[in-house]
């Protein structure tokens, strides 16, 4: 996929931002290429950023697993894999991706335009991108490369991220009232096998109360339970008002 010397410099312009350096300038552009932009302009499919977002999911877990494994020498399974779920997931990579204005740089289709690069799932998948950019572009040091940029610009983030578990909180708080147990659902799922999209809800006292989407089913429903905790407190403070 050629870049044109105007978007050369819009690509340079972003590089400015990280602090790192490509030669391949095409290999950068795909990482900002969603599927309708490659569409509407009749470029080979495989040129999105769907297959960088494949490497850079693995590229980005690898480092974040790395990083809370020295970070909590005492820390169990469980923990870390808890941890690292809320620090990969779609919203945390949404803020960081924004921090560096990814979203002025992502390529859509003319009947997109303006429509996808705000949603969270969209700059996710970006941000994937552009670390599995980073580990093809600088090959062998890849990983070394794209763990420094994750650390160096969005550590403290990272530490401030929210490990809480909602699903907990939102048992806790329904137990106050009654013995019904919040229950969650799959609602649906989609995308190719490599990367799914899944959309889970969260039933309380037979109703459907909220739903969550995100790329792991255990990711959606604690999303779920987020917007299902705020949706009860807000009810429960209205009726005593």
């Amino acid at each position: 996929m050629s870049v044109s010397k105007e978007r050369k410099k819009e690509l340079l312009l972003f590089l400015k931002k990280t602090g790192l350096k490509f030669k391949n300038l095409e290999l950068l552009n795909m990482a900002f290429s969603h599927a309708s932009y490659v569409y509407d302009n009749c470029i080979d499919k495989n040129l999105n950023y769907e297959r960088l977002e494949f490497l850079g999911d693995a590229v980005l877990k690898l480092s974040v697993s790395d990083f809370l494994y020295s970070l909590y020498p005492n820390g169990n399974e469980g923990e870390l894999s808890e941890k690292r779920a809320f620090m990969v997931a779609d919203k945390t990579l949404s803020v960081l991706a924004k921090k560096i204005d990814m979203q002025n740089y992502i390529l859509t289709g003319k009947c997109e335009k303006g429509k996808l690069i705000e949603k969270d799932s969209i700059l996710a998948c970006v941000f994937e991108a552009f670390l599995g950019a980073i580990y093809l572009e600088y090959k062998e040091k890849g990983f070394i490369k794209a763990k420094e940029f994750l650390l160096n610009h969005f550590r403290d983030d990272l530490l401030n991220v929210d490990c809480s578990n909602p699903k907990a909180k939102l048992q806790e708080f329904t137990q106050k009232y009654n013995h019904d147990l919040p229950k969650y659902v799959t609602l649906s799922e989609s995308g190719p096998a490599h990367n799914k999209t899944f959309v889970a809800g969260v039933y309380y006292e037979g109703k459907l109360i909220a739903s969550g989407k995100a790329k792991s089913k255990k990711a959606a429903e604690f999303e779920a339970a987020k917007l299902a905790l705020e949706i009860l407190i807000n009810e429960k403070e209205e009726k005593n008002v």
